[in-house]
């Protein structure tokens, strides 16, 4: 059985250029039910069609991609972003382990997806990813939501000590005032989701919690954490005035 998509852009160039690779690459795995141009159509076309699978750009003016997923209270289908941009919603969806697309399109990218979505069946598990995404695109973080393999754990922002990454292996561990978080993301993806205006990056491998700093050793560079954890700052990121107006600020 064919997979059910549809192919949402505002542009007609993206729109059509996703169809014909579909159809050239891709015609006997997948069927193009619809081609939609914006949020609302494609909103209709959904619940009318019920796709295995959407094309969704990110980028498109009124209502953009994510104004789609949030849309549905249950996403019954999986979704490949389509964007021209490596930016914050790239790295939350990357984040999330979310399938998505970078224009100019490639072919052999978009045959790989495919097969992944014939070897991964929709799984409950799969709508997580979805609500993971929702939580961490939040303009108003008061929670951060990290995905594990049997869902997903909270963490409240205001909770999060420290960020270090974990001898290089891909781990980043997070301490909490609750507990500590191991997750296999880089420090980079994590500085992406935490709020600037309480977290900062202090060396190659850690990230602190401006408010949870008690104490730092000029001598040897050592901040003292509120839960008595010592994190070094690299002298390459700050020295000792620029690091108390990054702390203060």
């Amino acid at each position: 059985m064919k997979i059910k998509a549809i192919i949402i852009d505002d542009e007609v160039k993206s729109r059509e250029l996703i169809h014909t690779f579909c159809k050239t690459y891709l015609e006997d795995k997948i069927q193009i039910l619809d081609l939609c141009n914006s949020v609302d159509t494609a909103i209709v076309s959904i619940e009318k069609n019920n796709p295995d699978l959407i094309f969704l750009d990110i980028d498109m003016p009124e209502k953009n991609g994510f104004d789609l997923v949030n849309h549905f209270t249950n996403i019954n289908f999986e979704i490949v972003f389509v964007t021209g941009h490596n930016n914050h919603f790239t790295e939350s969806i990357k984040y999330c382990a979310l399938n998505y697309l970078m224009k100019p399109i490639n072919p052999l990218n978009l045959k790989s997806i495919i097969e992944q979505f014939e070897v991964k069946a929709l799984e409950k598990k799969s709508l997580n990813r979805f609500e993971v995404l929702k939580s961490n695109l939040n303009s108003d973080k008061k929670s951060i939501v990290f995905p594990n393999n049997d869902g997903f754990k909270v963490a409240l922002v205001s909770d999060i000590i420290s960020c270090e990454t974990e001898n290089g292996n891909g781990k980043c561990k997070i301490e909490t005032t609750k507990e500590t978080i191991v997750v296999t993301k880089s420090l980079k993806e994590m500085l992406q989701l935490l709020p600037e205006t309480i977290f900062i990056k202090v060396s190659g491998s850690a990230i602190i919690n401006k408010k949870m700093v008690e104490l730092f050793n000029s001598k040897d560079f050592n901040l003292r954490m509120n839960n008595g954890r010592t994190i070094k700052v690299s002298e390459k990121f700050y020295n000792k005035t620029e690091l108390m107006d990054a702390i203060s600020n």
